[in-house]
């Protein structure tokens, strides 16, 4: 190979390397073991967010109060989850009367820190009581904040598939201890997304959560 070319294809690779440094480093040396490690549970990039925009909007400002007072925080980091049409595959994919929860949301305090919420969603034996199509029940706890039953059929052998009416079960972690008003309105929330994308073969219907769970009065959860 003639002396020139190789100067020549030795100035480009001391080019290419010298760009790339900026950007991963170039090359096997030590610093390499100390960049940045993934985290355990990928987030969705966006930082501490506020309080108000928990969820994908799930919370309102009545909500993102009650989280703040009367010592929470005013801003969240959401950990990264399916996207609704993501989670209405996997529900429709799943063939067992219960499975496993789906994630729809979880913040923490911090990257890789304190659970503050968490609503999942699963098929469940269970069904709404009473001939209805939702059902709500209050739970007490922090693990067990509320649960809501929605009757969704889904498919052309929905019902003769799953052995009877099929369910899903909605439950919430909260350790912001909003009240269960606030509670009622995120399950409902959370499941008119899931069930409007999943074409439940009779539209469920879903109760005002102030019908199920009041407004706390002034001063009290």
């Amino acid at each position: 190979m003639p002396r020139n070319f190789r100067l020549t294809l030795g100035r480009l690779a001391a080019l290419a390397c010298a760009s790339a440094i900026a950007v991963t480093g170039c090359g096997g040396g030590d610093d390499e073991s100390e960049s940045p490690k993934p985290t355990a549970e990928a987030t969705a990039g966006a930082g501490l967010i506020p309080v108000a925009q928990a969820c994908g909007g799930l919370f309102d400002e009545a909500i993102a109060k009650e989280a703040r007072e009367p010592n929470g925080p005013g801003t969240v980091y959401p950990v990264k989850t399916k996207s609704t049409d993501q989670v209405a595959k996997a529900l429709r994919d799943e063939s067992a009367r219960r499975s496993t929860p789906e994630d729809l949301c979880t913040v923490t305090d911090k990257a890789d820190g304190k659970e503050l919420l968490a609503i999942t969603v699963a098929w469940t034996p269970h069904s709404p009581p009473s001939g209805r199509s939702v059902h709500y029940t209050t739970t007490v706890g922090p693990e067990d904040a509320g649960r809501l039953l929605v009757a969704c059929d889904v498919g052309s052998d929905g019902e003769k598939g799953s052995g009877g009416r099929r369910s899903l079960e909605f439950a919430l972690r909260d350790y912001f201890t909003v009240s269960d008003h606030s509670h009622a309105k995120l399950l409902i929330a959370s499941a008119k997304q899931i069930t409007s994308t999943l074409d439940c073969r009779e539209d469920p219907e879903y109760p005002d959560p102030k019908d199920v769970a009041p407004p706390p009065k002034p001063g009290l959860r």
